[in-house]
């Protein structure tokens, strides 16, 4: 970490989603900025992720107040941040442009998803994404994410074959049944772990595919799998399997992970093989009506066989998010 810090910064982000808050802080830190984290919506409870979520007006009224009373009377800074920002508006923007020398903001979804971004994107210095086609129709940089884990500091051994952690959403548990039966893949071989947010999200899921559902039962859970317990199974696999989301067309963190813990990813999404920092060694693409016997035999050729791991780091992809380093070209 910096010994001093002699520049300041503003960090607004969904201070809740995961360990954001807490690893674009630290990394902020260590290039020398004293951070100052604010909530991307307020009120910060229930109430404010509900009118956000909804769009409305309200949301970015309440949350323009909140920031400029706590994070902006009185204070300049030499940065600001944005990290998704749904409860952003054009006029906050405005508000931290007359208290910054520098307005960056970063989308980790798809606008197909949440377009909060694009409202406020025209105001501010830059804007980058994570999703390869809201880079290409919007003109933004894209900024791929990152392993929130570092590379083992030796290689572990391969103890299995398939793995699956994976929040149950959209067409997931479709998609990890339908690889398992392309390569029928056994028990004994294989690691899967899905959990379900809520009991909303597990009352839909089950409703949505029973029989599918009753069939994956033993291996569905409440509560995600402890980070732990993630990470081991993950550097001793062989392959994990892993989905993104419907409308998303950007990498996943679990293929930033994979890569960094030296397993190899079956994924639904074709950028993948765009992307510079994923070889053919990493990597099988296997999309929703895809011909399962050609599944079955790119996974032989690679199997048992580990690729050079690569990491990289949340500070490489902040450095691409703040415009101190331009991101590698897709290939």
């Amino acid at each position: 970490m910096a010994d001093h810090a002699d520049k300041t910064c503003l960090l607004i982000l969904p201070r809740t989603f995961y360990s954001f808050a807490r690893m674009f802080g630290n990394a902020l830190r260590e290039l020398g900025y004293d951070v100052t984290e604010a909530n991307e919506e307020y009120p910060e409870n229930p109430v404010g992720k509900v009118i956000a979520k909804l769009d409305l007006e309200v949301a970015r009224r309440i949350t323009r107040r909140v920031v400029n009373e706590r994070f902006l009377t009185g204070k300049r800074y030499d940065l600001v941040v944005i990290i998704k920002g749904r409860g952003v508006g054009r006029q906050l923007v405005a508000d931290l442009k007359a208290h910054a020398d520098r307005v960056v903001g970063y989308h980790f979804d798809a606008l197909a998803y949440d377009r909060a971004t694009e409202r406020w994107a025209e105001g501010i210095d830059r804007v980058s994404t994570f999703d390869s086609r809201d880079a290409k129709d919007k003109g933004w940089p894209l900024v791929e994410l990152f392993s929130a884990q570092a590379p083992p500091a030796e290689v572990e051994p391969i103890r299995i074959g398939f793995s699956a952690i994976m929040r149950n959403h959209s067409n997931r548990l479709a998609y990890l049944d339908a690889v398992v039966r392309a390569l029928d893949i056994r028990p004994e071989d294989s690691f899967f772990y899905i959990f379900e947010q809520d009991i909303r999200s597990l009352a839909w899921n089950f409703l949505k595919q029973p029989r599918l559902y009753r069939r994956w039962r033993k291996h569905i859970h409440r509560t995600p799998l402890p980070y732990e317990d993630y990470r081991r199974v993950l550097a001793t696999s062989d392959f994990t399997i892993d989905y993104a989301h419907d409308k998303q067309t950007g990498l996943t963190m679990r293929s930033f992970e994979a890569l960094a813990s030296g397993a190899k990813l079956i994924t639904n999404n074709p950028n993948i093989a765009r992307s510079p920092h994923f070889d053919e060694e990493h990597r099988v693409v296997f999309e929703p009506g895809d011909d399962p016997a050609t599944l079955a035999l790119e996974v032989a050729a690679l199997k048992g066989k580990r690729p050079t791991i690569k990491w990289r780091s949340v500070t490489d992809c902040l450095l691409e998010i703040i415009g101190e380093r331009e991101p590698p070209q897709a290939v």
